[in-house]
C-alpha cells in the first residue's frame, strides 16, 4: 500500500496553526481534527443532540459538548494520507459488515477484510489518543510503542497478527438486542497481566493488545493476516464500562432538560 513517506509536498491554504506534525515529525500546517473520525463515531447524545461526556465532575457528572474531542495533531498532508488510506477504506468496509439490530445472542460476524487497512485504522485511532495533550486522554501512555506505531502507520505496515493484535466485541443490550450507541476513548486495561487498550465506537469494543503473549482469549479473536475477521457479541450490562459510568454519576443531580 502507499507509504506516507512517498507523498509529495503540497501547498495548503486557510488559517491553520504552524507546528510539528506528530506523525511525519516535520513542521507544517496542522489540521484540527477528531481523535476518532466523525464518520465512524456514534456518540452518546442528549435531548438537544449534543454529545454527552460522562466524566463525573461538577454537579451533574455529565457535560454537553458540541462535538467530539479535537486537536491539532497532524499536518494537512498526513491527515489526507490517513483519510485516504485508512479512514475511507475502513468506513466503506464497515458499511458492508456492520451489525444490525436486534443483535441475536450467540451469533457472530465472520468476514474477509483488507488486513492492512482495517488493522491500521484502529492503530491510528490509538496513536492519535496517545500523542494527544488533552486531559481527557491523559491515561493513554504509549511510551516506546508510540514510535513503533508511528512507523507502522507511515509505512502502511500492519505487522503480523499478534503484533498489536486487534480484536472486536459487539456490545448489545441483553434485554432486547439493541446495540450500544456510545463512544469510549482509549482506556488502559490489564488482561492476564498484559497491557491492552480498549476503544468503543460503532457499537463495538475494539481491543489492542500492547504487551506480547498472554490474553489468549482476545488473541484467538484477533484479526488474522489473511483478513479473517470474527466479531462476537457481549452484553454491555456485563461490561466494566457500565460500572465505571455509574460510579461517575452516582449521587449527582439529574441533567436539566434543554
Amino acid at each position: 500500500m502507499p507509504s506516507r513517506l512517498d507523498c509529495s509536498e503540497r501547498n495548503s491554504g486557510g488559517c491553520m496553526k504552524l507546528g510539528l506534525c506528530k506523525l511525519c515529525l516535520r513542521e507544517g500546517l496542522l489540521q484540527k481534527s477528531h481523535i476518532f473520525p466523525k464518520s465512524v463515531a456514534k456518540p452518546l447524545r442528549g435531548a438537544k443532540g449534543h454529545l454527552l461526556e460522562v466524566h463525573g465532575r461538577g454537579r451533574y457528572g455529565v457535560e454537553p459538548r458540541q462535538d467530539g474531542l479535537k486537536e491539532e495533531l497532524l499536518c494537512t498532508e498526513c491527515e489526507a494520507f490517513c483519510n485516504t488510506n485508512y479512514e475511507v477504506p475502513f468506513r466503506d468496509t464497515w458499511k458492508k459488515l456492520r451489525p444490525v439490530e436486534p443483535w441475536v445472542p450467540g451469533t457472530m460476524i465472520q468476514a474477509k477484510v483488507d488486513y492492512s487497512t482495517f488493522k491500521l485504522f484502529h492503530l491510528l485511532n490509538l496513536f492519535r489518543a496517545g500523542i494527544s495533550q488533552l486531559v481527557e486522554l491523559r491515561g493513554v501512555q504509549l511510551g516506546p510503542h508510540e514510535a513503533v506505531l508511528r512507523r507502522m502507520i507511515l509505512e502502511g505496515d500492519p505487522g503480523e497478527t499478534q503484533q498489536y493484535a486487534v480484536a472486536g466485541l459487539i456490545l448489545f443490550d441483553k434485554r432486547d438486542g439493541s446495540l450500544m450507541h456510545f463512544n469510549g476513548y482509549p482506556k488502559r486495561d490489564i488482561r492476564d497481566r498484559r497491557t491492552s487498550y480498549s476503544m468503543i465506537y460503532l457499537h463495538t469494543e475494539w481491543i489492542v493488545l500492547i504487551s506480547k503473549g498472554g490474553a489468549d482469549m482476545v488473541r484467538r479473536l484477533a484479526l488474522q493476516q489473511d483478513g479473517a475477521l470474527m466479531l462476537i457479541g457481549h452484553p454491555w450490562q456485563e461490561h466494566p464500562i457500565l460500572a465505571e459510568m455509574a460510579s461517575r454519576t452516582v449521587g449527582k443531580a439529574e441533567l436539566p432538560p434543554p
